[in-house]
């Protein structure tokens, strides 16, 4: 669920719990106010009789005790009371409660007795007319003792209606405070829920985000219920992998470069070396060279015994090994002279042709297959020393060549890449495990020990460095061991124009 959807559900039950509470305290106070009403309407009922007609009731009994012959003024006084109590019965229209009813109609007879006793002639015996005062006073006593339980009933109906009101006002209150206590426990629910379903996320994706500025990048967060935190926990999980997936990239791209700078130092290195001490190891060389085909040419000239023979087996190997450590000084050699002033134009794909024709022909190779494919539909002109390049493609062609078995093949093409001049070497030969990837243009590194040719650990370095010399690059990628190698030369193609060709 959203948290949009959780926080309009809350609103909505606090607004629910809010209209229950105002409809509960209006429940109550309608219920307070209509006690009160009728409360009030029996203090004025109860006022209005004893009042008025108690009054009018009580100056009769007055008069006929004072003057027991004014017994007109109390039959007025007596039927003003009958009047006004009939006022007010016509005014609040009865009462629904029987006994009421009934005390009223007892009340009306009692006035109507009384009316009567007095409107009768006076006696005019002395004795019968203290009988008819007495009667006259009973009758309006009657009337008031009627009146009082009338009042008293009143009074009874105002008690009842106090103690309706009580009891609604005690409901009332309790009413409320249920309410207000289901309100409060389900906030203090609904507030420990937006807590969770809020806060923790936060809390989590904060400790998330401390782990990746301290370098955690395998650091992910779990996937919530909640639609917002749920898509924010997806895309600190993308970031989290797109930041570990650069950090590799780049820990590689630190790692090669490294090793490319490690590279460029040491052939700098061996260049700095080579043209330091060449012109002093040259000269021995040379002596020593030149003193073994000297002797050489003696012993063959005068002939001889066994012993000359093996002395000339001696020599040959003296006259080989001096020539191939000149051999090695001329290519450390070429490490130091970038030849920068003797670059021009030259079509790589013609490079890669007259290389092909010469190498074909080598006994060495005549039972391998060589195929040499160079783009017609686009220039491949670079700005380069002609040399350097012929040694970049004769270095990678003869590798690939000694690499592949009897029957083996070479794939030699050249073709246009946007702004660089492509030069890839394929073979299916014994191909390069990873550590020999790694250190594939590594000076003196060579995965040819033991065999009849070893090498000097040098043609691809110098190669590397040719390539980086003329703003180029260089890579080789192998599928293991006996799955064949592909070295891929890139150097920046040159604004002209030259048709290529294919030899195979």
């Amino acid at each position: 669920m959203s948290i949009r959807r959780k926080m309009g559900l809350q609103i909505g039950a606090m607004l629910v719990g809010l209209v229950l509470i105002s409809t509960a305290a209006l429940w109550g106070l309608n219920g307070l106010h209509e006690n009160y009403e009728l409360a009030l309407g029996g203090y004025n009922e109860l006022r209005e009789v004893y009042g008025h007609v108690g009054y009018r009731l009580a100056t009769a009994v007055e008069l006929l005790q004072s003057f027991p012959e004014d017994r007109v003024r109390a039959a007025e006084e007596v039927e003003r009371a009958a009047d006004r109590f009939d006022m007010f019965l016509e005014s609040v229209g009865g009462t629904p409660d029987p006994r009421d009813q009934q005390a009223e109609t007892q009340m009306r007879a009692a006035l109507a007795a009384a009316v009567t006793q007095l409107r009768t002639p006076d006696a005019f015996d002395l004795l019968e007319r203290r009988v008819q005062a007495r009667a006259d006073v009973d009758a309006v006593n009657a009337a008031i003792w009627q009146l009082r339980d009338l009042t008293g009933r009143v009074g009874q109906v105002i008690s009842e209606r106090q103690h309706a009101a009580d009891v609604k006002r005690r409901d009332t209150i309790l009413a409320l405070s249920i309410i207000c206590a289901i309100i409060l426990t389900g906030a203090l629910v609904l507030g420990v829920l937006q807590y969770r379903s809020v806060l923790l996320p936060l809390n989590r994706l904060m400790v998330g985000v401390r782990k990746i500025a301290a370098g955690e990048f395998k650091q992910r967060l779990d996937e919530h219920d909640t639609e917002e935190f749920d898509a924010l926990a997806k895309e600190f999980n993308r970031m989290a992998a797109e930041l570990d997936e650069f950090y590799h990239r780049l820990e590689q791209k630190v790692e090669d470069k490294s090793r490319e700078l490690i590279r460029s130092e040491r052939l700098a290195s061996v260049g700095y070396l080579a043209a330091g001490v060449a012109h002093e190891i040259n000269n021995p060389l040379g002596i020593i060279a030149g003193y073994a085909e000297y002797t050489l040419s003696q012993l063959k000239a005068k002939g001889g015994s066994e012993a000359t023979q093996e002395l000339e087996k001696s020599l040959h190997v003296i006259c080989d090994e001096a020539f191939r450590c000149k051999e090695i000084i001329g290519k450390l050699l070429s490490l130091a002279r970038p030849g920068e002033a003797n670059r021009r134009e030259v079509d790589l794909g013609k490079v890669a042709q007259d290389v092909a024709s010469a190498v074909v022909g080598l006994r060495d190779f005549h039972d391998r297959k060589l195929v040499v494919t160079a783009s017609d539909s686009e220039p491949l002109v670079v700005n380069a020393v002609e040399a350097e390049m012929k040694q970049i493609v004769l270095n990678l062609t003869v590798n690939a060549l000694e690499a592949v078995p009897s029957g083996g093949e070479v794939r030699v093409d050249v073709a246009r890449n946007d702004g660089w001049v492509a030069l890839r070497v394929r073979d299916n030969g014994r191909g390069m495990s990873s550590e020999t990837l790694q250190q594939v243009f590594e000076p003196f590194f060579t995965d040819k020990r033991g065999s009849r040719q070893p090498g000097t650990g040098l043609g691809l370095s110098i190669t590397h460095a040719i390539v980086e010399s003329h703003g180029g690059r260089i890579r080789a990628s192998s599928g293991g061991l006996g799955q064949g190698s592909e070295f891929v030369v890139e150097l920046p193609a040159a604004a002209a124009e030259h048709k290529e060709s294919s030899v195979t």
